[in-house]
C-alpha cells in the first residue's frame, strides 16, 4: 500500500514527535529524507529491502550502488568497520561532521547489500534532526545522497523536490533548505589518509 508523509519541522529544535514518526516509519521498511549538515539524503534500514529498491529505482542506480553508513556515535561505527588508533583519532576529531570516511568493513555487514566491498563509507552528520533520528532508530542506517537523475546539484529546496516523491512509499523531514556540497570523502584503509573529494569538511580537519 502506498504511503507518503510530509513531515515539516523546525530546524533549530526539532519537535520530537516528528522525529519519532519517521523513525516508526523507518522500522516499517520505508525510506525517509532527512536533513544533514551537507545534502538532504535517503535514508533506510539495511534490512528494508523494499526501501533500498525503491531508492535505486529513484535515483537510476545500480545494484551496486556504493551506500554509506550512517551512525550515531563511534560505538555504534565499531560495530560495522574496523578502526585503528589513527582512524579512530580523527573520527573522533573530525565527527560528527560534513565527512564520509571509508575504513575497512567488517564481515557483520549484510553481504546482500555490500557484496564482498572489504571497505564501507561512515557517516556521522552534525545536524540536530539527523541526530534525533538516529537516536530514536538506536541502529545504524543506510544513506545516498538526494539527487535526481539528471539533475547536476544533489536537491535542496523540499518545496521542489517533495511534489518529485510523493509517488513514492517515504517519509520527508522537511527542516527547509538543505545544502548542495557533498561530505568531504576521506579514506582511511591505507597507512596515510587519502582525500578521494573535496567537498564541504575541511582537511586536514
Amino acid at each position: 500500500m502506498h504511503q507518503f508523509e510530509h513531515l515539516r519541522l523546525n530546524p533549530e529544535r526539532p519537535q520530537i514527535r516528528q522525529v519519532r514518526r519517521a523513525a516508526a516509519l523507518l522500522k516499517q521498511g520505508l525510506f525517509v529524507v532527512v536533513p544533514t549538515d551537507t545534502t538532504y539524503v535517503l535514508m533506510c534500514r539495511p534490512q528494508a529491502t523494499g526501501a533500498i529498491a525503491d531508492i535505486l529505482k529513484l535515483r537510476q542506480l545500480g545494484a551496486t550502488h556504493l551506500w554509506a553508513v550512517v551512525c550515531e556515535d563511534l560505538s555504534q561505527a565499531a560495530t560495522c568497520v574496523r578502526m585503528d588508533n589513527q582512524a579512530h583519532r580523527i573520527l573522533k576529531r573530525c565527527l560528527p561532521g560534513a565527512y564520509t570516511f571509508i575504513l575497512p568493513a567488517l564481515s557483520s555487514l549484510p553481504r546482500r547489500i555490500f557484496g564482498k566491498r572489504r571497505d564501507v563509507g561512515v557517516r556521522m552528520p552534525d545536524h540536530p534532526v539527523c541526530q534525533m533520528l538516529l537516536e530514536a532508530c538506536g541502529e545504524i542506517l543506510l544513506c545516498t545522497t538526494l539527487q535526481f537523475p539528471g539533475d547536476e546539484y544533489p536537491s535542496f529546496d523540499p518545496d521542489e523536490f517533495v511534489p518529485r516523491l510523493k509517488h513514492v512509499s517515504c517519509a520527508v523531514l522537511d527542516a527547509g533548505w538543505g545544502g548542495m556540497v557533498p561530505t568531504t570523502v576521506v579514506d582511511l584503509c591505507e597507512s596515510e589518509p587519502v582525500v578521494l573529494r573535496d567537498g564541504a569538511g575541511e582537511w586536514p580537519a
